[in-house]
């Protein structure tokens, strides 16, 4: 009998710290400073219908700028709460930026926030090999706070 509370115990302990090591990091334990740092003025964005948007445009204000495609399970998790942070910043001092970067166009990305009723951000499309030329960055989701 003992050795069987043994190794229901042990058993216990080792899915525990299993469970715990599973978890995955938190979004301030994995922050880093992009050193040097890197114009991002230069990153191409395109509107739904086409037309260049700048973030130069945005002189003077704090951008949080996700990285996301419509086709990114984790992409598609976060997207209403980057919605719901527009909602609550003052938009004249933060802007939250969704670049989408999906092959199909701005039609999925819109077509995904349809499906969940985001209608506070814009489609803005971006290009991969741009983004990696500018500001390193290749993997999605990605937020950059600039």
């Amino acid at each position: 009998m003992h050795r069987r509370a043994f190794l229901s115990a042990l058993g216990v302990a080792m899915a525990t710290r299993g469970l715990a090591a599973s978890q995955p990091p938190s979004a301030a334990g994995m922050a880093q400073a992009v050193d040097p740092a890197r114009d991002a003025n230069e990153l191409f964005i395109s509107a739904a219908d086409g037309t260049r948007v700048s973030l130069g445009d945005a002189s003077g204000q704090l951008l949080v700028v996700n990285l996301w495609g419509p086709w990114c399970q984790p992409c598609r998790r976060e997207m209403p709460s980057l919605a719901r942070l527009s909602g609550q910043v003052d938009p004249a001092r933060i802007k939250v930026v969704p670049l989408a970067f999906d092959w199909r166009g701005p039609v999925w990305v819109q077509k995904f926030f349809d499906e969940v009723a985001i209608t506070n951000l814009p489609v803005l499309m971006g290009d991969g090999q741009n983004l990696f030329q500018v500001l390193g960055l290749k993997d999605l989701p990605s937020t950059a706070i600039l």
